[in-house]
């Protein structure tokens, strides 16, 4: 049986693909809308399914739980933030830019906090 992050582990290969290629479309001066709306559609889809393994979490570690909800919510806000500066013309590339670091930052502390407390803890994806 496949540990109980394996598809959290699936999504973040695939938000890391969309963050590469904002940070590509960044570092390039290229038109960031598209690319940044992408990466912030995979990243909500992720967290809406990550959402439940999260509350599960929370019976054994509240307040990582609640460190990585929050993120979650940051990065979302900045996103939202984002596509309005994208209507408006506003500073989008600094947005894109805080919106890639917090995205990529979540991944990693996932995978080195929540991940390995979540195998100890919950032993199905539905528990």
């Amino acid at each position: 049986m496949p540990p109980v992050t394996a598809v959290f582990r699936k999504d973040h290969r695939e938000l890391e693909r969309c963050l590469d290629e904002l940070m590509e479309a960044i570092q390039r001066g290229g038109a960031l809308g598209g690319v940044l709306r992408k990466a912030a559609g995979k990243a909500a889809a992720h967290y809406d399914r990550e959402a439940a393994l999260l509350a599960r979490l929370a019976r054994y570690d509240p307040a990582l739980a609640a460190k990585m909800t929050a993120h979650h919510a940051e990065a979302l806000e900045i996103a939202a933030r984002a596509s309005e500066c994208d209507e408006a013309g506003g500073d989008l590339p600094y947005l894109a830019r805080r919106f890639h670091a917090i995205a990529q930052h979540n991944i990693i502390e996932e995978e080195r906090d929540v991940f390995p407390a979540a195998e100890r803890c919950l032993t199905t994806p539905e528990e």
